[in-house]
């Protein structure tokens, strides 16, 4: 009896038995499905690049606020160089020594660049190596500015890692949705997730798509009871994001099921001797030790070079977050954006759409609790405790206790996959996202925040 040999009859794995089995194959499918929405969606934000500096409704921001990193040399490539891809893309430019060394010498931030994680600003320094030229060093300028831009093509090898590893993830996403509910459930979750007015992080040089295809690997090889292949997924999960390492919850609850199910009195008389069943759940619960690893090796290069393994955890403190009740941020950022109504700034927009945001897909999860399998259900809990107990509640006079949360939704895979799962949920979902998308997007490629 190997690992893999548990009976497994969760929710997750009755679906798949229960999936409608089509007899298109699957790279039709693939090419119908996955990419025609992914296609039009980009092209659509091709469109809104070349001409949206002509949206001026879109275009005004109050106070300012707005990107205040170097445009790159390239106008086109500049109008997608905003905000974090400026930490990302200088991490890869320099290397990790000099990326996080050259940048952290600035009180406003308090060592930023550590708050993000090694393995997306790694993967664009590697594919840079490809580019000539793209490994240029960024250049330093004096504390508490933003740096020097990277070159123009370092900015093109990130635009192209993030849009790779989306579309590699919405394959996997695919196979998972349609593995549980059958094509049809897996063509509108994945429609969703290319409509959703934040899929514009998924194409920019942000790590949001390299996590979320690890995500989505994690569960599907979990489906698939592949224990080491999901452990694995998980390492490059918290190598990515901090909060991948929660990803060890969801995991110990699906090895739980394998094992509950698969305990002695599940089992047949002469089925197997007690240590062969012994050393198979040994097997089961050990990848879990993978999870971690990704954070841990982050807080070891730390140790190693700065002597200090929590400077990650000391950088996020630049986004004035701290531990709270969870519907603190909820209540505060919705009082506080509307204390000067109806005369909002635009910061008090920011902290009540965020706000809302959270609101809104908190509901949902509620509705979506019975429908979701134990391991999703985990996941979505972590979620929000992470989401939620953290918000940015140490300064009144920033209304945004919420900062990107709708940019963090985009990361709730158990929600879009039972929103994908009904007819009428993907249109109540969709139509309105597509007006959004567009919106959000004018913004961004004007240097306007959108999360």
């Amino acid at each position: 009896m190997d690992a893999t040999a548990f009976p497994t009859r969760t929710a997750a794995a009755t679906r798949i038995a229960a999936s409608p089995r089509t007899a298109t194959p699957l790279w039709p499918r693939l090419l119908r499905d996955v990419g025609l929405p992914l296609v039009l969606t980009r092209l659509a934000l091709v469109a809104v690049t070349l001409t949206a500096a002509q949206w001026r409704v879109a275009v005004p921001d109050p106070h300012d606020y707005r990107s205040n990193i170097p445009p790159v040399a390239n106008p086109l490539l500049s109008r997608w160089y905003h905000w974090d891809a400026g930490w990302y893309l200088r991490i890869a430019g320099n290397g990790p020594q000099m990326g996080y060394s050259r940048y952290t010498e600035t009180p406003d931030h308090h060592y930023s660049a550590f708050a993000f994680f090694p393995l997306y600003p790694l993967l664009v320094r590697a594919a840079a190596v490809l580019l000539p030229g793209a490994l240029a060093s960024v250049p330093s300028v004096p504390a508490g500015q933003r740096g020097g831009p990277p070159p123009a093509s370092l900015a093109l090898v990130g635009l192209v890692v993030s849009n790779v590893a989306f579309v590699l993830a919405l394959i996997a996403l695919y196979l998972l949705a349609e593995s549980r509910a059958g094509p049809g459930a897996a063509r509108r979750t994945v429609l969703l997730l290319c409509l959703f007015p934040t899929t514009i992080f998924f194409s920019a040089p942000y790590s949001e798509s390299l996590f979320f295809l690890w995500l989505v690997l994690f569960f599907l090889y979990l489906d698939r009871r592949r224990w080491w292949l999901a452990g694995f997924c998980g390492l490059l999960a918290s190598a990515t994001r901090s909060n991948g390492v929660f990803l060890a919850i969801p995991y110990l609850v699906a090895a739980w099921q394998a094992l509950r199910i698969s305990s002695p009195l599940s089992r047949t008389p002469g089925e197997g001797s007690g240590v062969r069943v012994m050393g198979a759940r040994v097997l089961v619960l050990l990848p879990v030790l993978l999870i971690p690893l990704g954070v841990v090796g982050y807080m070891a290069y730390q140790w190693l070079a700065w002597g200090d393994p929590l400077r990650w955890y000391e950088a996020e403190k630049a986004w004035s977050r701290s531990l709270a009740l969870p519907w603190s941020g909820i209540v505060n950022g919705i009082t506080w954006s509307l204390r000067h109504w109806p005369h909002l700034t635009q910061p008090a927009w920011r902290g009540l759409t965020d706000a809302l945001y959270a609101l809104v897909f908190l509901a949902l999860s509620a509705f979506a609790w019975r429908r979701v399998d134990w391991p999703g259900r985990a996941y979505m809990v972590v979620f929000w405790v992470y989401t939620l107990c953290e918000p940015a509640t140490s300064e009144p006079t920033h209304p945004d206790t919420l900062i990107s949360m709708a940019r963090l939704l985009l990361v709730l895979l158990p929600l879009w996959l039972w929103l994908g799962q009904s007819r009428w949920r993907t249109p109540a979902v969709a139509l309105p996202s597509a007006f959004v998308l567009l919106f959000y997007a004018a913004r961004w490629v004007n240097a306007g925040w959108i999360g």
